[in-house]
C-alpha cells in the first residue's frame, strides 16, 4: 500500500499538458469480490474517455494506455488496499493504492482532482510513531488511514551499536612499570548501570530524528515495553511525545495494528484540535475574516487569504472558475469542462 505525502501531492499540483483525468475507485482486498476490480476500472475508464471525446481530445488511447495496462497486471490486483486513485495526463500516469474506501469518481479538467485525498494530507491529523527496544529502532508516519516507515539515517540500530560508538575511544589505564608488557582496560561496554546505558542509547536515537522532527508539532507515540517509554520521554528533547504509548514488543506487532492502537491515543488531541478550530470559525461567521460562501471562499483561496477551510469530502459542486478574472458559474448537474468548485477552494 501507498503512503501519500506532501512530495506526491507536489507532484500533481504541476502545471501538466491538459487534458487530466482524475479516477478514484473502492477496491477489495480479499475474497471473490477481488475480481471485480479491475471491471470497476475498466467501466471508470470508459466513462473519462467519452468525456474527452466530447472535449474534442485528440489521442484519447494514448492518455488512457496506462491505466489500461493495469486492468490484465494481476500482481498489481494481489496487492490492494481499499481505494485506487489514477491520475492522468499526456505523457503522465500515476496511481496510488490507498488506505480509503473512495466512492467511483471520473473528473476531466485542465488540473487534477484532488479532494478526496485532502483527509491524508491534513497537517492536524498526522503524527509519529517510535518503535524501541534494545534490538529495534524504527519510526513511522501515520495519519487517519495508515502509518509508513521513515528512513533513518545516523541513528544507532540497537543499544550494542549505540554503546559501541559511544564508546569508541574509551578511557584506557595502564597497570605495569619497569620493563613489564603494559596491560589495558577500556572503561566502556557493561561497566554502567543499564539504565543509563539504555538512556544513552535513547539520546543517539534522540539526535539522530532531530533533522526529521525538528520542524514539527505533530504527537510522536512510543512503542515498546513498559519499562523502556518512561526513560526515552526522560531524555528526548521533542516537545510533543504524548504521556500514553503502544505498550509491548514492537518487533511484535503489525503495522495495521500499531497504527490503530497510536490512532486510538491521538484521536482525542486531533478531537480538540478540530473543535478548537470549529469556535474559531464560528466566532468570525459572517463577519470581514469569515464566511460559508463558496464563491467568496474560493476567491479568497484563491488570493492566499484562508487559515482554515472546512470542505465536505464527500459533496461536489460542479461549475466553472476563472483563475483570471475570478468569475465562477455553479451548475446544478455537471456540464463539459466544468470542475468541483470545492477542490477549486481547497
Amino acid at each position: 500500500m501507498d503512503i501519500f505525502d506532501r512530495p506526491d501531492l507536489d507532484n500533481l499540483l504541476k502545471t501538466q499538458a491538459g487534458p487530466c483525468v482524475s479516477v478514484f475507485l473502492p477496491t477489495e482486498r480479499a475474497g471473490r469480490e477481488v475480481q471485480q476490480n479491475p471491471i470497476r476500472l475498466k467501466n471508470l475508464l470508459r466513462e473519462a474517455e467519452q468525456r474527452l471525446s466530447d472535449l474534442g481530445v485528440r489521442g484519447v488511447d494514448s492518455i488512457t494506455k496506462p491505466a489500461h495496462d493495469l486492468e490484465a497486471d494481476s500482481s498489481f490486483w494481489r496487492h490492494q488496499g481499499d481505494g485506487l486513485a489514477l491520475f492522468l495526463a499526456p505523457d503522465f500516469a500515476e496511481s496510488y493504492t490507498l488506505p480509503v474506501a473512495f466512492e467511483d469518481l471520473v473528473v476531466v479538467a485542465d488540473h487534477f482532482h484532488l479532494k478526496p485525498l485532502l483527509p491524508m494530507m491534513s497537517s492536524r491529523d498526522h503524527f509519529y510513531v517510535l518503535g524501541l527496544s534494545q534490538k529495534y529502532v524504527k519510526l513511522f508516519r501515520g495519519g487517519r488511514y495508515s502509518v509508513g516507515e521513515v528512513r533513518l539515517s545516523g541513528v544507532p540500530a540497537s543499544l550494542r551499536d549505540a554503546l559501541q560508538y559511544d564508546d569508541r575511544e574509551p578511557s584506557l589505564q595502564s597497570h605495569g612499570g619497569g620493563g613489564a608488557r603494559a596491560i589495558f582496560h577500556g572503561q566502556g561496554l557493561g561497566k554502567d548501570d543499564p539504565k543509563d546505558d539504555i538512556k544513552r542509547y535513547f539520546r543517539l536515537i534522540d539526535a539522530g530524528l532531530h533533522e526529521i522532527l525538528k520542524d514539527e508539532r505533530a504527537p510522536l507515540v512510543l512503542a515498546g515495553v513498559d519499562y523502556l517509554l518512561p526513560l526515552y520521554r526522560e531524555v528526548t528533547e521533542y516537545p510533543h511525545v504524548m504521556a500514553e504509548g503502544v505498550v509491548g514488543s514492537p518487533e511484535r506487532v503489525s503495522t495495521d495494528e500499531l497504527h490503530a492502537r497510536a490512532w486510538e491515543i491521538v484521536t482525542p488531541l486531533f478531537d480538540k484540535d478540530s473543535e478548537t478550530a470549529k469556535a474559531r470559525y464560528l466566532a468570525v461567521a459572517d463577519t470581514p475574516t469569515g464566511t460559508a460562501d463558496v464563491k467568496r471562499a474560493i476567491r479568497a483561496a484563491h488570493q492566499g487569504r484562508v487559515d482554515t477551510l472546512f470542505v465536505a469530502i464527500g459533496k461536489h459542486l460542479w461549475g466553472t472558475w476563472d483563475e483570471v478574472t475570478e468569475a465562477i458559474h455553479i451548475h446544478d448537474t455537471p456540464e463539459a469542462g466544468d470542475v468541483d468548485l470545492l477542490d477549486a477552494a481547497a
